[in-house]
């Protein structure tokens, strides 16, 4: 059910982020052709009226670009989506590539004759619109996009120590399982070893200390001396 409602947001989201990008970018293609400074120009008496032609157009325009743009925004959404992406440049410079290409395919389109678009002014109409609806994209929904930083933080921290054991057992043996998942208790029985710090100190050892091999056969040479003595004590008792 969360899932769900969490599905149903995220979409939300996108949507009313989609429709005010387009409506901002309606707007600003509105403004390159009918400037403020004509707008301003015109007598005050009239300025209604030309605020009420300009929200149409901009309306009208809006469509159109969200029809061309649809696709486009819905794979860039869907990549700050998935990738959790925040950042405005992201979604600034994707808004810029959406309009660089809609400048392409009406460039395309044009008959030859017929006055061509390929100029600057033009250019930086199309760069503008594209950097104020990824601007407003951005601003709706695209700084919400994905989990969290808090949220991804916490799973990654929250990564189960058995699976490392897991991974263990598949390579190693039995034995080896029982010391990497958990310690040995005091009373549990334990492969005998000589332990390192032994074997250091036998191959440091002097060449010309007896080792303890060596030493026994003295040790019963010692006992077999004492008996050979004390029997001839007993005999010549």
């Amino acid at each position: 059910m969360i899932f769900v409602l969490r599905l149903f947001g995220t979409l939300a989201r996108l949507l009313f982020g989609f429709v005010l990008a387009c409506m901002a970018a309606g707007l600003v293609t509105v403004l390159f052709v009918n400037t403020p400074i004509d707008v301003l120009a015109e007598p005050f008496d009239r300025l209604p009226k030309t605020a009420s032609e300009t929200f149409d157009l901009a309306l009208l325009a809006a469509t159109h670009l969200g029809i061309f743009a649809s696709v486009f925004a819905l794979i860039a959404a869907g990549m700050g989506e998935w990738f959790s992406i925040r950042s405005l440049s992201f979604y600034l410079v994707a808004g810029m590539i959406i309009a660089l290409l809609g400048f392409s395919a009406q460039y395309a389109s044009e008959v030859a004759g017929q006055p061509t678009i390929l100029n600057n002014y033009a250019i930086k109409a199309f760069l503008t619109v594209g950097f104020f609806g990824g601007f407003f994209y951005w601003l709706a929904a695209g700084q919400f996009a994905g989990r969290p930083p808090e949220e991804r933080s916490a799973e990654r921290q929250s990564v189960p120590i058995e699976t490392t054991a897991v991974t263990h057992e598949d390579e190693t043996d039995d034995n080896t399982e029982v010391v990497i998942t958990k310690p040995a208790a005091s009373g549990e029985p334990r492969s005998h070893r000589t332990p390192l710090l032994e074997r250091l100190n036998l191959s440091k050892r002097r060449p010309d200390a007896p080792s303890p091999n060596e030493r026994e056969p003295d040790r019963a040479d010692e006992r077999d001396e004492l008996s050979d003595g004390d029997q001839i004590k007993s005999s010549s008792g």
